[in-house]
């Protein structure tokens, strides 16, 4: 006789979290989710794009100013932020959580819902599935994310290292609105109170929006060389540029990169914007090389997102450099998020 009692509670909660996971089987996923593994059957000419990312309590995150929604959400796009940079649309997650072990059972099963629920927002609006993962008990809250990105037959992906002497360095949105963001949130406290010109750059923070249709763009023009994601801050992710192509880069600044609302913050809390753009991180952006013919207009409007040219690789320049106004050249020192650094989040 056939049971159909759940084989533990474990299971039973996990079957309850399938309406949230926007999985359907398909020829590209066979089995159904509850397996050891997840089967990806691959087109010919198909490539994959996986990354993965950790996503802390209290390193990346706090649940002071973050609802679990917001966290899942977050957490999520970090992932999709590297599958942008790759020019890879994302094609399926595995998520893994490991909760508080001294918290409430209920507590952990309200928290892992709501942060599910905000992996569901990410899944629906960017097309993919969750097609597996793990829970397991622990020190605290960690999500766990593997990505699974697909790149078409005939597409181009975007590697780091192809950039070229005298590129120019471009970067989409306005890096340092996240920095900005997260210093509102510590230094002027309750979230709920925080000024409405202040809001857009606290939602740069909890909830970065990844530039998945922008990194597709950019990869399928010729013009375009290497791209990153700007998660650790323009000043160590244009430093990785540089390292890894052999090159050194020049930055130039002007204010046309601060928006109004970062302007006033930095004002009102006496720190220097541009301390956010280049150390902030987590903007999620787009940084990438490309030739003096590329033209940013035509994804700027399809896309509807900034696109800024702030520097240029040089085969006779060192490291990374910033050009001011004056046209004096200086060494920019090292900055932006270091996980083996000594410079850990204040939260």
């Amino acid at each position: 006789m056939l049971s159909t009692a759940y084989p533990s509670s474990e299971y039973k909660f996990l079957d309850s979290l399938k309406p949230l996971l926007n999985f359907r089987r398909s020829r590209r996923y066979p089995i159904p989710i509850g397996d050891d593994a997840a089967i990806r059957t691959c087109l010919q000419g198909e490539r994959l794009a996986l990354t993965s990312d950790s996503f802390v309590e209290n390193v990346h995150f706090s649940f002071d100013y973050m609802t679990p929604a917001e966290a899942g959400f977050k957490a999520m796009a970090v992932n999709l932020s590297d599958c942008a940079a790759m020019g890879a649309q994302p094609d399926g997650a595995l998520v893994q959580i490991i909760f508080p072990d001294a918290m409430d059972k209920r507590e952990v099963e309200r928290t892992i819902k709501g942060m599910y629920a905000g992996f569901n927002e990410a899944c629906r609006k960017w097309r993919f599935a969750i097609i597996g993962g793990n829970l397991a008990k622990g020190p605290c809250w960690i999500i766990d994310i593997t990505l699974i990105g697909r790149i078409r037959k005939g597409s181009r992906f975007l590697p780091r290292n192809r950039a070229k002497n005298n590129d120019g360095l471009w970067v989409s949105g306005r890096p340092g609105e996240s920095g900005a963001g997260l210093a509102c949130l510590l230094k002027l406290g309750d979230r709920k109170k925080i000024p409405i010109e202040y809001r857009r750059l606290v939602a740069k923070h909890v909830r970065p929006v990844p530039r998945i249709a922008l990194g597709i763009g950019l990869s399928s023009n010729p013009y375009v060389h290497a791209a990153i994601d700007v998660s650790d801050g323009i000043s160590k992710d244009s430093r990785t540029l540089a390292y890894e192509n052999k090159l050194g880069i020049i930055i130039s600044l002007d204010d046309k990169q601060c928006s109004k609302a970062m302007s006033r913050l930095a004002s009102q809390l006496r720190t220097d914007w541009r301390e956010w753009l280049f150390c902030g991180g987590e903007d999620y952006e787009l940084l990438f090389a490309a030739s003096k013919s590329f033209d940013p207009l035509p994804l700027s409007r399809k896309f509807n997102v900034p696109i800024t040219r702030i520097g240029t690789f040089s085969s006779t320049a060192k490291g990374l450099s910033v050009r001011d106004k004056a046209g004096q050249v200086r060494l920019l020192e090292k900055g932006g998020w270091d996980h083996l650094g000594q410079n850990a989040l204040p939260y």
